[in-house]
């Protein structure tokens, strides 16, 4: 951990060093994670910028389109120097750089309104004032609006009936983590079973 500073500080000193360097590649910062142990590890994630509209920038193994590992190294190099010469950290500690990928996780919920429609996963800090007893939310993201957005789930009116759909209204103050949930497309035809034949396409018919 760095000298005297917070988490909350550690991160906004590593943003400082991160936002330019991607802005180099052509790249945005998508966000920052911090994960405390033995010795810190820092990831820096970095998209393009055409994942603001919605299209994730990635391609079959969950990598940007025209991001190479290479430039990965080459981010985390630069980074990684900065924050040396600013002695952000007192320890041991790791720096990873890496795409959002297909499940990206979300820093705040201006990132989710491209992904209106799309499944997500939502841990909360403490359970929902409105659905009693969940912290845990998994369902299609209906609407964003400002900091504030919506989920669909089913939850049961009363202890033993059946679940109906509801819609979730969520605070970015009350997320833990909330993350996109990516379904791959089906690889084999229904009914093929066994015998069914792989698609030829890119990738050989890779399943996840």
């Amino acid at each position: 951990m760095g000298k005297g500073l917070s988490p909350e500080q550690i991160i906004g000193r590593v943003r400082e060093a991160a936002e330019p360097v991607a802005a180099s590649f052509g790249l945005q910062l998508w966000g920052i994670e911090m994960v405390a142990g033995g010795r810190s590890v820092v990831r820096i994630y970095v998209d393009a910028p055409a994942a603001e509209a919605g299209d994730s920038g990635t391609g079959e193994d969950g990598i940007l389109e025209g991001f190479s590992v290479d430039q990965c190294a080459d981010i985390s190099r630069m980074v990684g120097l900065a924050l040396e010469v600013d002695e952000v950290f007192s320890d041991a500690w790791v720096l990873e750089v890496s795409s959002p990928g297909f499940d990206r996780m979300f820093f705040n919920a201006g990132q989710m309104a491209a992904y209106v429609g799309r499944d997500v996963d939502v841990m909360l800090l403490d359970a929902h004032p409105a659905v009693t007893g969940r912290r845990r939310f998994k369902g299609p993201l209906k609407s964003v609006s400002g900091d504030t957005f919506v989920v669909e789930v089913l939850a049961a009116p009363r202890e033993g009936e059946k679940p109906v759909p509801v819609d979730a209204s969520i605070s970015w103050g009350m997320v833990k983590k909330a993350r996109l949930i990516h379904i791959f497309p089906e690889t084999i035809k229904p009914g093929s079973g066994r015998n069914g034949t792989k698609p030829s396409g890119k990738g050989g018919g890779k399943q996840a």
